[in-house]
């Protein structure tokens, strides 16, 4: 009879053991008796522009431990889940200059851990790696009204990437003012300077003060080094604002100016050449390159 009580007992004071395991954080496998414990240690060990790596310490050695990572970007209200299988995580394809939250948790079959504290991180700015340089040394003034297409072939173009940073030089001469500045890669057909459909705008009204570098504003363009790129420079019709530094010669397999003076039109579509404006006022050749004394992309 004692016995009996005593079997009872024992198995009335199990049950609220086992429940305690489950409300406190560690998950209880009842055909192992096995408990993963929570992680700890969550630290961020690196930070790039575009990636996060995590680190953190599991106690537990048992086989079959998962982990998933909670990674929450700030200004989001829905975490992402990112299951991985060691103690060590590199989360990638972030975007740069932004805040990133994460928190880990174990995972045992069916079974989960509480979250560990979290850890944040925000990622760097890019990098931007040079893609062409030039050393601009002659000047020339009197180019009001002008537009300039500048041609870089694939042999002097050392990266591509998806946002580009051109810096322009100003003539050592007096003053330039330019209108508009856009960049493209070639039409598919057509003469050698006609841009192709994704011709993008970088800038308007750009005052380049005497022999001074101009960081012109950085902008999204995906940029393939495989190509030839196009810049393109309306150049202001204002008196006195048309002087401009260049380079030359240049063969022909590295770059090309394309130029076409002083006209009375005004729209992109008639200023600047495309393949969409076949009959655009043909453009004359220099074996040179105008303004463009940096091109960085990232």
């Amino acid at each position: 009879m004692e016995w009996t009580l005593l079997m009872l007992l024992a198995a009335v004071m199990v049950v609220p053991v086992v429940l305690l395991y489950g409300y406190a954080g560690c998950s209880f496998n009842p055909q192992s008796g096995y408990f993963p414990g929570v992680p700890v240690d969550l630290t961020v060990t690196n930070v790039s522009s575009g990636s996060v790596s995590l680190s953190w310490f599991q106690s537990d050695d048992a086989e079959g431990v998962t982990f998933e990572v909670e990674r929450l970007r700030n200004g989001d209200t829905t975490p992402v889940i990112l299951p991985t299988t060691g103690t060590t995580f590199t989360d990638t394809g972030l975007l740069p200059l932004t805040l990133y939250r994460y928190r880990v948790r174990a995972v045992f079959g069916a079974l989960t851990t509480d979250f560990t504290t979290q850890v944040e991180a925000t990622t760097l700015a890019l990098v931007p790696q040079v893609c062409f340089t030039s050393t601009l040394m002659t000047d020339q003034p009197g180019l009001e009204g002008f537009c300039l297409v500048q041609r870089i072939e694939p042999t002097r173009l050392a990266a591509g990437g998806t946002q580009v940073f051109i810096t322009v030089r100003g003539s050592t001469v007096g003053n330039l003012v330019i209108d508009r500045v856009f960049i493209s890669q070639p039409a598919a057909a057509g003469n050698p300077y006609d841009s192709s459909t994704d011709l993008t705008l970088v800038a308007t009204s750009v005052t380049v003060p005497a022999n001074t570098p101009v960081a012109l504003p950085v902008v999204a363009y995906t940029l393939d080094r495989t190509r030839p790129l196009l810049v393109c420079f309306d150049i202001s019709a204002t008196g006195g604002q048309g002087n401009v530094r260049f380079q030359n010669p240049v063969p022909a397999a590295e770059a090309t100016m394309f130029f076409r003076p002083a006209t009375a039109e005004a729209s992109v579509a008639d200023r600047l050449p495309s393949a969409a404006n076949p009959g655009a006022t043909p453009y004359n050749t220099s074996n040179s390159i105008y303004l463009i004394e940096r091109i960085e992309v990232a």
